[in-house]
């Protein structure tokens, strides 16, 4: 599984590297002209992902209360993982969260912040995996 892993982040990496070369560069063929989004889209947009995101917040907040009463009575292996998942989920909701995009320190283009979701989105699926193989 290791090596499926591995091969994955390689490929991952390869691919970033190879596609994501034009966006740095400047392009030598014609480029397909994408219209962007108007400023009423754009809210729209960041309007609704932050319902998302506070409603999942509060869905994950109450799971992760949920299991610890759970872990608390039958101190179950299984139980500690769904915790941690939970957990995880929670912290994955707040930092994927719009509000939190725009109030983070950004020295240069991208902050930090930007890959925190995707850092929490791994996580969850480690555990999962892990509760999965017992």
């Amino acid at each position: 599984m290791m090596v499926v892993v591995l091969g994955f982040a390689i490929g991952g990496h390869l691919a970033a590297t190879y596609y994501l070369a034009d966006g740095v560069t400047r392009p030598t063929r014609q480029s397909i002209h994408i219209r962007p989004p108007s400023s009423e889209e754009l809210q729209a947009y960041f309007t609704v992902r932050t319902i998302v995101s506070m409603i999942n917040t509060g869905l994950s907040a109450i799971m992760l209360v949920v299991y610890t009463d759970i872990y608390l009575k039958t101190r179950a292996q299984f139980t500690i993982g769904l915790v941690i998942l939970s957990a995880v989920l929670l912290l994955y909701s707040i930092t994927s969260n719009p509000l939190l995009h725009a109030l983070s320190f950004r020295v240069y283009g991208f902050g930090l912040v930007e890959a925190l979701p995707e850092l929490f989105t791994t996580v969850a699926a480690v555990v999962l995996l892990y509760l999965s193989m017992e």
